[in-house]
């Protein structure tokens, strides 16, 4: 039988000649543009020395207080809630409260996003404004700073709709009932003491449930 080599990409065997004719990628990796490539081998290199746990230099230099999370009137995503018997985004935090996971999502007239997504024992505070170009993260002292598990992994889910569609990276996760203390704080315009709101500056796309 041919032995064959792995690939320099990925974890997939393949046979002499393939590895030849595609500069040593699988017929898989050779699809993937040489820029995604290197992006993947970037991520896999910040994996292996966990740098992901952490935030980086160039986030936490990022560090800004959006300025609707004191000053706006918070409402409950319109589309997401038309079929939820919710009147007040205080009523949606306290029935989310109750659920072992899931998500809340808030807006304001000026395009401001507040989104929570939970787990029974993690949240994640997320928000974005399309309009000025904020997208930031809750961060504190309390977030996670080792692999968060498969299973309590929290997902970024559409603000519109519910469904999933990228998972936050760990570092990203907090304490559940922190989270939810951002919630309540950012309704009645107060801030949340030591907890500071990074820009989100990589790609999250390579995070998997449990790795990343």
């Amino acid at each position: 039988m041919t032995e064959r080599v792995k690939c320099i990409e990925c974890e997939n065997m393949i046979l002499p000649e393939t590895a030849a004719r595609n500069e040593g990628l699988c017929g898989q990796c050779v699809k993937i543009p040489p820029k995604l490539r290197a992006e993947k081998r970037e991520n896999e290199r910040r994996l292996a020395s966990g740098l992901v746990l952490t935030p980086s230099g160039e986030e936490l230099a990022s560090s800004s207080t959006p300025g609707e999370l004191l000053t706006a009137r918070w409402q409950l995503q319109p589309e997401y809630y038309a079929a939820k018997r919710l009147d007040s985004a205080v009523a949606a935090i306290a029935e989310a409260m109750s659920e072992s996971n899931g998500n809340v999502f808030l807006v304001t007239e000026n395009g401001g996003q507040l989104n929570l997504g939970f787990t029974e024992r993690y949240g994640v505070c997320e928000f974005q404004n399309q309009e000025s170009g904020e997208f930031r993260y809750a961060y504190s002292d309390a977030n996670l700073r080792e692999q968060v598990l498969k299973e309590l992994h929290v997902v970024q889910a559409c603000p519109c709709c519910g469904v999933g569609m990228l998972w936050y990276p760990s570092r990203y996760h907090m304490p559940r009932e922190m989270a939810f203390s951002i919630l309540e704080n950012a309704v009645a315009n107060r801030a949340t003491p030591d907890v500071q709101w990074l820009s989100s500056i990589d790609d999250i796309s390579y995070t998997q449930p449990g790795r990343g």
